[in-house]
């Protein structure tokens, strides 16, 4: 009978404790769950938070593609020289080492030619101005066409060229009665600056002259009346209105004031049409 009650507390007691260990189990079970899904969610989070830092910085750097393509413009050559010419400088007609007859200055000048670059070439002495001879008022619409050609070891060794249209035909002092300007900066690398005074005009624009060294750059000059319009080879770097209405346009063009190490500065081909 003992025995029996003893059995009956022994299997009790080993129930109790089987059941114990079961709950223990499943409660470790629930306790490993939850902390998976937490340490999930804060993964998740970290995640979350690089992806944004990612993608701030992106857009700091401006790095972020748009997934287009940048829009591309071209340029239209827009300038039709004149059809009844007025003037072509045939440098070639004139004996070489002599000031052409057909223009004048307040400094020197002499024709030259190079075994390097075809035709026959004005050097321009540095602080002179030169303007045609032929002492007349130009149109209300013409255009004016030249080559400028420089000599130098580079670019920034030649001040300013100037060019455009004078009041008058006098050469007494350089620039003479210049009223609508444009400067080639040679020195400045990358800058053409057209100025006149007397409509308070002042443009700058940005263009490469460093690919000018040792080589020649094509100027177009379209006036229709007060307006004037600029190119170099075929890009325009002015079109504005440069003169009162009725004013008289003599043209002109000027040699730096100063060069550095013996550079040059020729101008040759020189057509005026209308």
């Amino acid at each position: 009978m003992k025995s029996s009650f003893v059995c009956k507390s022994l299997a009790a007691s080993l129930g109790l404790m089987l059941a114990f260990q079961y709950s223990n189990a499943q409660f470790g079970n629930i306790l490993k769950k939850a902390s998976d899904k937490l340490e999930q969610k804060a993964n998740d989070a970290i995640d979350k938070g690089v992806s944004g830092t990612k993608s701030a910085t992106t857009a700091d750097t401006g790095t972020i593609s748009t997934g287009k393509k940048r829009i591309s413009m071209n340029s239209v050559f827009d300038f039709k020289a004149g059809d009844s010419v007025l003037y072509a400088s045939n440098f070639d007609k004139f004996k070489a080492g002599a000031m052409p007859p057909t223009w004048k200055t307040n400094g020197s000048g002499q024709l030259m030619k190079s075994g390097e670059v075809a035709g026959t070439w004005l050097e321009m002495q540095n602080g002179a101005s030169y303007k045609l001879n032929q002492n007349y008022k130009l149109p209300e619409t013409f255009t004016v066409e030249f080559d400028l050609l420089t000599s130098c070891d580079k670019i920034t060794d030649i001040s300013p060229v100037a060019f455009g249209f004078a009041e008058n035909n006098s050469v007494a002092s350089f620039n003479e009665g210049s009223i609508a300007v444009t400067e080639l900066e040679f020195y400045n690398n990358n800058k053409v600056t057209s100025f006149a005074n007397p409509v308070d005009k002042y443009i700058s624009t940005e263009y490469d002259l460093s690919k000018y060294a040792n080589d020649k750059v094509h100027v177009s000059i379209a006036i229709d009346h007060a307006q004037m319009k600029v190119y170099l080879d075929k890009t325009k770097i002015l079109d504005s209105k440069m003169f009162k209405d009725d004013v008289r346009k003599y043209f002109f063009v000027s040699a730096p004031l100063n060069a550095e190490n013996d550079a040059k500065v020729y101008i040759s081909n020189v057509v005026i049409a209308k």
